[in-house]
């Protein structure tokens, strides 16, 4: 039994992600020839069959899920054996994931801050919904992700919230329509204000919205009223629109601002000192 190679159990971990040779093939920059050659490779080095191939479909083997699972172990590995040997992290260019409600309000002052103090850091942010930032993270495709709590606990990810964010009411001065206004599923304030007040269901207005701007646009319409988060207010996301009130009779909200990041990355202390910037 020969020793499998690192780039053929990359190409079988992509397999595994589009359950489709070509698709597998083109994410690793190779063609469909040279990936299959490589899982075949792969099957004869452990002696095992990997995957059944179809006409229309690639299956694994049961064997083949396993050996899935302690590719991706050894992938991971890989990845912090490179990080460590980077010289300096903080000097490195590394990858940010951020939420949308927070990407417009926090990232200016953020970034500036990073420059000021870590001038040789290059940053790639990337903004997505919670889920697929989280996937991310988990893949070690992102350093960290800046997201917003609460947020469902997930094995081998540390959770560091910094600082509390807290939700007003916001509402046109002269609506009657008490409507409430949320952003789209997949965004994960629309889960912090359901679960912190008590609504019928009939009061969640039909209309969902993708970003926060839309969601104050359509409140200044009297299309209904919503919860907009401090850093948003503070970043003057009502400047427009004067005839926008914050209702102070309404019990106030509130959300925790902070990272998420692989546990026991080797990176943690410089993350940890990253992140308290976002507050500072």
């Amino acid at each position: 039994m020969a020793t499998p190679s690192i780039k053929n159990l990359k190409y079988l971990l992509a397999l595994k992600q589009h359950l489709h040779f070509s698709k597998a093939a083109n994410t690793c920059f190779v063609s469909q020839s040279t990936l299959s050659a490589g899982i075949s490779k792969l099957e004869q080095d452990l002696n095992i069959k990997l995957v059944a191939r179809t006409n229309k479909s690639v299956l694994f083997t049961a064997v083949g899920e396993e050996v899935v699972k302690y590719a991706q172990k050894v992938i991971f590995s890989m990845q912090d054996l490179v990080a460590i040997a980077n010289a300096n992290f903080l000097e490195s260019t590394i990858k940010i994931g951020v939420i949308p409600t927070i990407s417009a309000y926090l990232l200016p002052k953020f970034v500036a801050k990073i420059k000021k103090k870590y001038p040789k850091l290059k940053l790639i942010i990337i903004e997505d919904t919670s889920q697929n930032l989280l996937l991310k993270v988990k893949q070690l495709k992102l350093d960290f992700a800046i997201f917003a709590f609460p947020f469902e606990q997930h094995k081998n990810i540390v959770q560091a919230p910094i600082f509390q964010d807290d939700l007003y009411l916001v509402k046109h001065q002269n609506t009657q329509n008490d409507d409430l206004l949320l952003l789209e599923q997949g965004h994960c304030l629309r889960g912090h204000i359901l679960d912190n007040i008590n609504i019928n269901k009939s009061k969640i207005s039909k209309y969902a919205c993708s970003s926060l701007e839309t969601l104050t646009t359509m409140i200044d319409m009297e299309i209904g009223m919503s919860f907009l988060p401090k850093i948003a207010i503070d970043s003057g996301i009502l400047d427009k629109y004067p005839t926008l009130v914050i209702d102070k009779n309404y019990k106030k909200l509130a959300r925790e601002i902070g990272i998420i990041y692989r546990k026991n990355n080797p990176n943690q202390a410089d993350i940890l000192a990253l992140s308290l910037l976002l507050s500072a």
